[in-house]
């Protein structure tokens, strides 16, 4: 099971690689200067994404700290078979389009939110830091935006979440603590339409307008906490009641008996992203 500082590490490594992949690929279509010139920016981007993910790790060091999520090893070789891939191309050659659309599949995934969990370490010790990791992010992908709003990459500015997607199954989000919610929404963004609520209250409300396939909930909100929402929504939306999935960080007998008398799933923080879209694929095409 990953620490929280275990999964700095590995994005520290996660930073720098990417800085010099993209430094290297600079060299390789110096020849297309507007390319090159986007491949240069987003090389001293990942420094500076580098050297912030460093300032997190210091600044929880020796926490022990275990967060919200682990890095499940599938997760981890997904993202390190990319890198792995994308340097074999580099090495091999490839187009100007392949390496924007390799660009995207890495760049336009959950590491992102993933790097601000991360660095929300430095929301309270060096709030200045946290704001500057925030906007480097979207500033990164702005820039990727840019490049790929020229003709010949339509389809690449479609993956980037640029236009709005079809999607079948509506899922609701409930967690009052901002980074967990977004790494929630960036882990289960491909599984359904996304809609959050940060307690039992609010869910309730969106609850009167809206049907979903799946209600992902943390236990312990404050207003309303999780167990309490499912009993008000089951009670007033029947249909819900297979629908849930609890997070929580502790599992004391009550808890334990609740979910197995409610026939209800549930999973225990921290908990693997591979985990996490398993039991609400399985919720979602449950036939209950």
């Amino acid at each position: 099971m990953s620490t929280l500082n275990e999964i700095i590490e590995w994005l520290t490594w996660v930073e720098e690689t990417s800085a010099r992949l993209y430094e290297k690929a600079a060299l390789i279509y110096q020849d297309d200067k507007e390319f090159a010139d986007l491949l240069r920016r987003l090389s001293a981007d990942e420094r500076l994404h580098h050297e912030l993910v460093v300032k997190a790790g210091l600044s929880i060091h020796g926490s022990g700290e275990d967060g919200f999520i682990t890095l499940d090893p599938e997760t981890k070789r997904k993202v390190e078979r990319r890198f792995d891939e994308l340097k074999e191309k580099l090495d091999g050659g490839l187009s100007r389009e392949e390496l924007a659309g390799d660009i995207v599949t890495l760049e336009f995934s959950e590491l992102n939110d993933i790097f601000l969990y991360a660095v929300d370490s430095l929301r309270e010790s060096s709030p200045g830091q946290f704001s500057l990791a925030v906007r480097e992010i979207e500033k990164h992908k702005e820039r990727i935006k840019a490049f790929l709003g020229k003709p010949g990459f339509e389809e690449l500015l479609r993956r980037t979440g640029q236009f709005p997607k079809l999607v079948k199954d509506r899922i609701l989000l409930v967690e009052d603590i901002d980074a967990n919610l977004k790494l929630l929404q960036a882990v289960l963004e491909g599984e359904g339409s996304l809609e959050a609520a940060t307690n039992g209250d609010e869910a309730l409300k969106i609850m009167e307008s809206v049907s979903f396939s799946a209600v992902v909930a943390d236990i312990d909100m404050p207003v309303m906490d999780g167990i309490e929402l499912y009993s008000r929504a089951v009670d007033r939306y029947p249909q819900l009641k297979t629908r849930f999935v609890f997070f929580t960080a502790m599992v004391d007998a009550d808890r334990l008996r609740f979910f197995r008398d409610h026939n209800l799933k549930f999973i225990q923080k921290p908990a693997s992203i591979s985990d996490i879209r398993s039991a609400v694929r399985e919720i979602i095409h449950s036939d209950n």
